[in-house]
């Protein structure tokens, strides 16, 4: 247990936008949140339907209505981006600073190497994102305890344990986000050792994929199951249910990404170890 956490602090050192991106964008809400508290003219307006809450796809007493999904959707479109960003140049970092040479010295197995990078990538930036949101419904809490009325609060579902529960929800949203992305991850890690363009060569792939398809059978079925694969992150993240969106993709189809990102997982271990034998082209 000890070797995986000093593994993760050292990814979370060598990588450091993930922690600086919701800096970045935390310290802009503060910064906003301070010029509200500090306007001598502060208004309000607040037009809706129903009880206070608009209606987009929001369950009634959800914390702050479509403010609090827009939240959602900010920290999770940062899980997005810095999970982009670190996978593909996470094993490549590694050759071409030289440390790779020096942890095959060290008692630790390609396995476990590329298990912790699938954990920091799958799990500790999606906590990082998480407490972005958390930072960001505070704010807005704080924000409607100074200056809405109790009535107003209670009808957008302002208050202290929604904002936990919110956050608590979130959190099973990243998971099932996570569990999604676990096949591309495993893909992109095991692309990023073949080529210096990882994430180019997938999307490329998938385009190819997509007319092949199209010309051997006429029909846009087969690139669109492909679309629905890549696009259910996404869509866990939007929807308004995201266990009613994981669970109509299906139980084979989740077995079946498991077990293709389980091959891709080993497939970048064996890469890895036989690194000295490849060349990046």
């Amino acid at each position: 247990m000890r070797a995986w956490i000093t593994l993760l602090e050292k990814e979370l050192i060598e990588h450091r936008i993930v922690i600086r991106l919701p800096l970045l964008l935390l310290a802009f809400a503060i910064i906003n949140f301070v010029f509200v508290i500090q306007g001598d003219n502060v208004s309000f307006s607040i037009q809706s339907r129903g009880q206070g809450i608009i209606d987009w796809g929001i369950a009634q007493g959800t914390f702050a209505g479509l403010i609090g999904k827009l939240n959602e959707v900010v920290a999770g479109i940062v899980y997005l981006v810095l999970f982009f960003i670190y996978v593909p140049k996470t094993l490549r970092k590694e050759k071409q600073e030289g440390s790779l040479l020096f942890w095959r010295s060290m008692p630790v197995s390609d396995y476990q190497a590329i298990a912790v990078k699938l954990v920091f990538a799958l799990v500790v930036i999606p906590l990082i994102a998480s407490i972005l949101m958390l930072a960001a419904d505070f704010i807005v809490w704080l924000l409607a305890t100074i200056w809405l009325p109790q009535d107003m609060m209670a009808s957008w579902g302002i208050s202290f344990a929604n904002l936990a529960f919110h956050w608590f929800e979130f959190l099973g949203r990243l998971a099932l986000m996570s569990v999604a992305l676990f096949p591309l991850g495993a893909g992109l890690m095991a692309l990023s050792q073949l080529t210096r363009y990882p994430l180019l060569a997938a999307i490329l792939a998938v385009i190819l994929f997509k007319i092949a398809m199209f010309q051997a059978t006429g029909s846009s079925e087969a690139g669109n199951v492909l679309s629905e694969v890549y696009g259910l992150p996404f869509s866990i993240l939007t929807g308004s249910s995201a266990l009613t969106v994981f669970a109509d993709f299906g139980v084979l189809a989740h077995l079946v990404m498991l077990c293709i990102g389980l091959g891709l997982y080993l497939m970048s271990c064996w890469l890895r170890g036989r690194d000295d034998m490849l060349r990046m082209t």
